[in-house]
């Protein structure tokens, strides 16, 4: 842009191209005095100003960054310097072959082994990647979903018995949301390799199963955030994500559980996104929303059974490759949204994500992020900081109405788990993904050193970005063919046949898929078992 133009723009004043927020909502000027929730406390149902009295005035949300790469061992060094910078919590993440319950080696795989997560395929691996971690001290989120979660959490357990750590004693969650992890809710990412009903069913067996059995384990994740991220608003994230959840929980009463007995346990893994106060206000609609939905149609008695509880990653959708550094702004301001929300876990995104996984530098980058807002901004020292705010309490009402207007669309078309079958929510998603597109391209929503105050002259980033060790894919190939060829497993071939049997029984599957992988089944041949049970073969 020529000289003249810009001091023909600060002439004429800058002023936004329109006055919607990121879900298309109208803004009003002002807002004259209106009823707020102030008469509604923290702490009180249906919670929208917090779940907690004095949220964080008592304890800080935890900081979670996700990691996972390589091989177990690399994952673990990452995952203790994380712990060294602050983190106080951990995200594990697994490559593709790990989430969708194959070995490093299947032929599928090649090229993908470990490189957006840590492969893991044997109870050795899952020693390694928690080598020096206590298990009932460090709160742990395993990435993966059903029906790999079953042996994954199987091999989490099988860890820490001999450690002297009991089920009951484990703090941490599952991911295990069967149908939004990969590729957020898109049909063929997941229909390929198993059955959604089949997915469904392990999913819950699992939730079952730690119900049971893990009562300070978070039984599901239900992810919101893969869903944001392909490009819907925040209100089909909400909408999708808590019916979701409420089908889950009616499929749980229908086993026989009573809401009180699980509910305290379900969590959510939303976005922060760019539109600060629609993202504040979207998490205390969604807490409003599902406290309410816990109580009056599951008929949740305890306060903590109607608690929304979630983590938060900060949106990488709008993160650029273009001026990469940009990204420290966005990622700063959605984990300011994420804190004024009231998060009970937040993972910053790193500004490096366009380019590759988080460095250590970048890692610590973010971290840091989150201790400046929780240390230094005094923002923390306020239960609900913006509740009262006329426009924060406008937005909160508007937002709990469009998202149960789309909650009771869904369930008049037969719940969330039957629109997916049926491509409406893949419909949505790729209506959403050509108009964020459009509206990016066209200008409409400004995205700076992209479509607007673009640097014509910018220069590749001098930066040092995350890079894998080239061996690594075939050194953890070599491994598990090794490992299954030299094993002393006399009881993996009866176990297996006890899980082939209780699969196709119909019968919950982590009892045997316990017994499994502690005779020295890996993921791959627990899932392989799962796909004989029901007849659904994979070709690759």
């Amino acid at each position: 842009m020529s000289t003249d133009r810009l001091f023909d723009r600060y002439l004429e004043g800058e002023r936004p191209a329109d006055y919607r927020t990121l879900s298309g909502i109208e803004l009003p000027p002002f807002l004259a005095d209106r009823p707020s929730a102030a008469a509604e406390r923290p702490g009180e149902y249906p919670f929208t100003r917090g779940i907690h009295t004095e949220m964080y005035r008592q304890r800080l949300w935890t900081r979670r960054q996700q990691s996972g790469y390589g091989t177990p061992r690399e994952s673990n060094e990452r995952l203790h310097y994380l712990l060294r910078q602050g983190a106080t919590g951990l995200n594990i993440d697994t490559d593709m072959a790990t989430k969708l319950g194959f070995d490093p080696d299947h032929p599928l795989f090649e090229g993908e082994v470990g490189r957006q997560g840590t492969s893991i395929a044997t109870l050795e691996d899952m020693e390694q990647l928690f080598d020096g971690i206590p298990l009932d001290r460090v709160s742990s989120t395993l990435i993966v979903q059903p029906p790999a979660s079953a042996p994954f959490l199987a091999m989490y357990l099988a860890v820490a018995r001999p450690r002297g750590v009991p089920p009951a004693a484990l703090i941490g969650t599952i991911m295990n949301c069967a149908l939004t992890q990969l590729a957020g809710a898109t049909q063929q990412a997941i229909t390929h390799f198993f059955p959604i009903d089949f997915s469904v069913r392990v999913g819950l067996d699992v939730m079952e199963y730690c119900t049971r059995e893990m009562r300070r384990w978070n039984i599901v994740n239900v992810n919101a955030y893969n869903m944001r991220e392909t490009g819907i608003n925040a209100i089909q994230e909400a909408a999708f994500a808590l019916s979701l959840a409420l089908e889950y929980a009616e499929r749980l009463i229908a086993r026989g559980l009573d809401a009180d007995a699980f509910a305290q346990r379900m969590a959510f893994f939303t976005a922060a996104h760019m539109d600060l106060f629609e993202e504040v206000a979207k998490l205390r609609a969604m807490r409003r929303i599902w406290a309410r939905l816990m109580r009056e149609r599951l008929g949740a008695k305890d306060d903590r059974s109607c608690w929304f509880r979630t983590a938060i990653q900060t949106a990488a959708l709008p993160l650029t490759a273009q001026e990469p550094l940009n990204n420290i702004v966005r990622a700063a301001i959605q984990t300011l949204a994420a804190v004024l929300g009231g998060s009970q876990s937040i993972h910053t995104t790193s500004y490096d994500e366009a380019y590759a996984l988080p460095s250590e530098a970048s890692h610590r980058l973010s971290i840091r992020t989150q201790q400046v807002i929780g240390y230094e901004t005094n923002v923390v020292k306020s239960a609900d900081p913006l509740g009262g705010s006329h426009l924060v309490e406008w937005l909160t009402d508007r937002l709990e109405a469009d998202i149960l207007a789309m909650i009771e669309d869904i369930r008049s078309r037969g719940g969330f788990v039957s629109v997916f079958k049926a491509g409406w929510v893949e419909q949505q998603i790729r209506a959403a993904r050509v108009e964020h597109m459009d509206r990016v391209e066209s200008g409409d929503q400004p995205v700076v050193g992209v479509n607007c105050f673009r640097d014509e002259e910018e220069e590749e980033p001098k930066m040092e970005f995350f890079a894998y060790e080239q061996e690594m894919p075939e050194a953890r190939m070599r491994y598990v063919r090794e490992y299954r060829a030299h094993r002393q497993a006399p009881a993996l071939q009866p176990a297996l046949d006890a899980l082939r049997r209780a699969t196709a029984a119909g019968e919950n599957v982590m009892p045997p898929v316990l017994a499994a992988v502690e005779a020295g089944a890996t993921i791959g041949e627990v899932c392989r078992t799962f796909g004989e049970a029901i007849g659904h073969t994979v070709e690759g």
